[in-house]
Order: structure tokens, then C-alpha cells, then sequence
């Protein structure tokens, strides 16, 4: 199966579309968190001291860990081989950054959640630490170009596609 015209396009617009919509999961909630903390109701006083503290803290190993596996994981790593298609490499993609958003997001709501529970702003770091790992996995086409080991020919095809879009209107 080969990849037909308009479906380089919209592929990527569904992969951009899944991507912001998994980082408005842990947005929304993450935000409205941290607009409770400047609005005085909760203010973010606690004690580094405490042993509830201590406990939240451990939390940002997990956070951490999270941002590594999006990474290096074994179940993130792509399986790639020059024999594949073009259409079997764009799903291969799909599907090990799907499982990469999942993962942050995953360490986006644990920050999120930690912050609700202990209010403290080691969690807002880790939070922002996992948004700069959703800004490197960005799935752009040049992202999808080099990790799946696009040929030229590979690389003309998607092109084409749209340059043949374009000249029909």
C-alpha cells in the first residue's frame, strides 16, 4: 500500500492535531492549578521540611524518568528496516510517537497532581521540564524525514504529493 495523494497531508495534520491535543491534557489542568495558586486561595508556602514533602519530591524521579524514556525506552524505539514502505514507516511513526506523547503526558499530570497535592514549585519545574521535551518531539517533517530514514525517492514522493495537490486548485 502505497501512500496516495493528500495523505502525506493529512497525516501530518492528524499526528500535529493528536500532539497538541495530548499536550492540552496536561495543560489545562496544570494551569488552572497554578491560576489557584496566584489567585490566594492556595498559596504555594510549603514546607521543604516536611515529610509529605520529602514523599511529592520522590515524584520528580518519576518525572524525570518519564522524559528519559520518551527518549530511549524500548517500547519508543523505532522499528525500521529498508525493505518497510513509505505508508508502513508513516505508521511506525504514528504509533512510537504516540506512545512517546502518552509517556509525557503521563509525567505532565503526575507534576500536575503532585502540584495539587503539595504545593511547591519543584513541580512546576518538572512540569516545564516535560513541555520542553514535548517541543523537541514535535513530529515535523523533517523530524519524520531523518528518524524513519526516508530515501530521496521516499522523500520526492511525499512532495509530490503536495506539489500535485496545489496545482489541481
Amino acid at each position: 500500500m502505497e501512500v496516495k495523494p493528500n495523505d502525506w497531508k493529512d497525516y501530518h495534520h492528524q499526528i500535529y492535531q493528536i500532539y497538541h491535543g495530548i499536550i492540552a491534557i496536561t495543560l489545562i489542568p496544570f494551569a488552572l492549578l497554578f491560576l489557584e495558586w496566584d489567585s490566594g486561595e492556595r498559596k504555594a508556602d510549603a514546607s521543604i521540611e516536611g515529610l509529605s514533602f520529602i514523599l511529592f519530591a520522590q515524584l520528580i524521579w518519576v518525572i524525570g524518568y518519564a522524559c528519559w524514556y520518551a527518549w530511549k525506552g524500548e517500547k519508543v524505539q523505532y522499528l525500521i528496516s529498508d525493505e518497510m514502505l513509505l505508508s508502513e514507516k508513516m505508521q511506525e511513526f504514528k504509533k512510537r510517537n504516540l506512545r512517546k506523547y502518552g509517556i509525557l503526558s503521563l509525567g505532565g499530570l503526575i507534576a500536575a497532581g503532585a502540584m495539587w497535592i503539595q504545593p511547591s514549585f519543584i513541580f512546576v519545574i518538572g512540569y516545564f521540564a516535560v513541555l520542553v521535551q514535548y517541543s523537541f518531539l514535535r513530529p515535523s517533517e523533517d523530524k519524520f524525514v531523518r528518524d524513519m530514514r526516508l530515501t530521496k525517492e521516499e522523500r520526492d514522493a511525499l512532495h509530490d504529493q503536495t506539489q500535485k495537490k496545489r496545482h489541481l486548485f
